[in-house]
């Protein structure tokens, strides 16, 4: 298409598999999540949107705190915790199928969840059914957890947990898109951020205080959630919707998951660079606690306290990285440098944490990791909206395609960490040193990325215009 002629208006087609949402994988990555999910569910209708007031805000911000303190306290914390307790042999397989075993799950719920809520037609409306039934859902697997005699009793619990709080989560993403207008997005994006990452050290806190009470450890978090988002539905401003929705069939759902690399390989470079970036942060995540608590000896109240720690640390470094980064690349008109050099941070902070031998580098290590955290969030949200193919007209598709891209690696990433502990003979430094090598090369897979537009790529550069 040549610059000249007219844009044809970018939005979901109907073949979006829309408000499928990604999931956070721990608090290294919450901050990530919240501001790509709203920049991906951003509505691009046309249609003017009002103002919505500060009160109204403020509850979207309170539920948002609520459900992350019962959705990634467990993931971060209190999950590592409760397999100990229950298989302390065997818990560095337990911990990674806990984990893997509800992110394949939600491959498939979440995108589901989006379609169905969608065609929801009810005087309640569309996302609040599937909101508070998510949390409902939540509680009830949390509950499963707090009381499983077995690792099969706990995975199955966690399982159903995952799966509601991520529904919610979706639905209350998706609810912003379509109240929010532009410009109060940036501003509900970044207390978005913020409570992401605090809600999950308010759970560490709590967690860390009831360890020896599993019920209370995992059901009070899901109960204020449910608490909250029910105060919070009871004004929620999700209008109902009459019409018939139209047909929908497999070929339509499908085309929400796949892509032709060859013809569009912009947004495979950037599919491969985030799979890997989020592999790597998945490994980071996944057996945090038992290696703080091996490495320093500590007991499970005391690795609350050090890993909570770390994520107050990581609210500062991450934003510090979110805004800078944001800032120069826009004044330097590049993105390119910024994504590589996250990847170098993040194996930089990765390497630190595998090697430490005392809290303080601990701390060094996490804050490093979290800076280039944010600055990979930053730019990468901008980069995905960059090599977006307009010349399909399928934004809403392509960006559930790249939501994938976090999705697959928080799926599997546990397994195989799972596996190198298992070939490594406990070594949890070996999953470190190989999380810092994957999350290297995820950064170089940016680098084959054509910069200026050419007339054989159907998408467009990552260099922006001046």
């Amino acid at each position: 298409m040549k610059a000249s002629e007219p844009q044809p208006p970018s939005g979901p087609t109907p073949g979006t598999v829309r408000g499928a949402a990604d999931v956070p994988l721990g608090v290294p990555s919450a901050l990530e999540t919240e501001a790509e999910l709203i920049g991906s569910q951003i509505r691009t209708t046309g249609e003017p949107l009002k103002k919505i007031s500060k009160r109204y805000i403020v509850g979207l911000v309170a539920a948002n705190l609520a459900l992350y303190v019962a959705w990634v306290t467990p993931i971060g914390y209190s999950l590592s915790i409760r397999v100990e307790q229950i298989d302390p042999a065997g818990k560095n397989g337990a911990i990674a199928l806990a984990i893997a075993i509800p992110g394949i799950i939600v491959l498939i719920t979440s995108p589901l969840a989006g379609v169905l809520s969608d065609r929801t037609r009810s005087r309640f409306g569309r996302r609040r059914p599937w909101f508070i039934g998510g949390i409902v859902l939540g509680l009830v697997g949390s509950a499963i957890v707090g009381l499983a005699p077995s690792i099969l009793v706990l995975i199955v619990g966690w399982s159903i947990a995952y799966v509601g709080f991520s529904i919610s989560g979706a639905m209350l993403l998706t609810h912003q898109s379509e109240i929010l207008p532009e410009e109060q997005r940036g501003r509900v994006a970044g207390l978005g951020g913020a409570v992401t990452q605090i809600g999950p050290i308010v759970g560490i806190v709590f967690a860390g205080a009831f360890v020896h009470i599993p019920l209370v450890m995992f059901l009070a978090p899901a109960l204020l959630a449910l608490v909250v988002a029910l105060i919070f539905v009871a004004v929620m401003n999700d209008k109902a919707v009459t019409e018939t929705p139209g047909p929908i069939d497999f070929k339509t759902l499908s085309r929400g998951f796949y892509f032709n690399p060859r013809k569009f390989p912009n947004v495979g470079w950037v599919w491969i660079s985030r799979a890997l970036v989020f592999l790597a942060l998945s490994f980071s995540t996944t057996y945090g606690v038992y290696l703080v608590s091996q490495r320093l000896s500590t007991s499970p109240a005391e690795t609350a306290g050090i890993v909570a720690t770390a994520g107050g640390l990581g609210i500062i470094t991450a934003i510090l990285g979110a805004v800078l980064s944001g800032y120069i690349s826009d004044k330097l008109h590049s993105r390119k440098p910024f994504l590589v050099g996250a990847g170098i941070i993040l194996a930089a902070g990765m390497l630190t944490v595998a090697f430490m031998q005392s809290e303080l580098q601990y701390l060094i290590g996490s804050a490093i990791s979290t800076l280039a955290v944010g600055i990979y969030g930053a730019v990468d949200q901008a980069i995905q909206l960059d090599v977006l193919p307009s010349e399909e007209n399928q934004n809403g598709r392509f960006m559930s395609i790249i939501q994938l891209a976090n999705q697959v690696p928080q799926a599997f990433g546990p397994l195989i960490a799972g596996g190198i502990i298992a070939i490594a003979a406990g070594g949890y430094t070996a999953v470190y040193v190989v999380g810092a090598i994957i999350g290297v090369v995820g950064a170089a897979a940016i680098i084959p990325i054509a910069v200026g537009r050419r007339s054989q790529d159907s998408t467009t550069s990552i260099h922006v215009p001046r």
